[in-house]
């Protein structure tokens, strides 16, 4: 293997909601057998995550959360980092959240953008305005 290689796996899911205790089984399943470093859920349908929602459908090996939470139950995406990772930067607006990681076992450091697009058209300008505001505030 190529030692300046580095590769993680990142899983994004839209679980279009997690208001029952059984789809939470099946997502907490479903993402242990993938074992991905970073999860990226939108559409829980949850106006607010607490520790205690997330163990009911996250890992354990899961051990750090970041959420952007829905507006009336109309989307939101939910940046999630494995412990090899610390979180290093946090940017939110209304349609995104940005979560920049640092490795714990080199000095790499990447972005991920979790993006959820507005349903109204007369956001459309407005999101496309905070994508463009998003990608100079990420530090390099």
């Amino acid at each position: 293997m190529n030692p300046s290689i580095v590769s993680f796996s990142l899983l994004s899911w839209n679980v279009r909601g997690l208001g029952d205790h059984d789809k939470c089984v099946l997502v907490r399943d479903a993402i242990f057998s993938a074992r991905p470093c970073i999860v990226c859920i939108q559409e829980t349908k949850l106006n607010a995550v607490d520790r205690l929602k997330v163990q009911s459908f996250l890992p354990a090996y899961l051990d750090e959360f970041q959420t952007l939470n829905a507006d009336n139950t109309r989307g939101d995406s939910h940046c999630l980092e494995l412990c090899s990772f610390l979180l290093y930067f946090r940017l939110h607006n209304p349609h995104s959240l940005t979560t920049t990681f640092s490795s714990t076992a080199s000095n790499y450091i990447f972005a991920v953008t979790n993006v959820y697009a507005p349903a109204q058209h007369q956001d459309s300008l407005t999101f496309l305005n905070s994508l463009e505001v998003t990608a100079t505030q990420v530090p390099e």
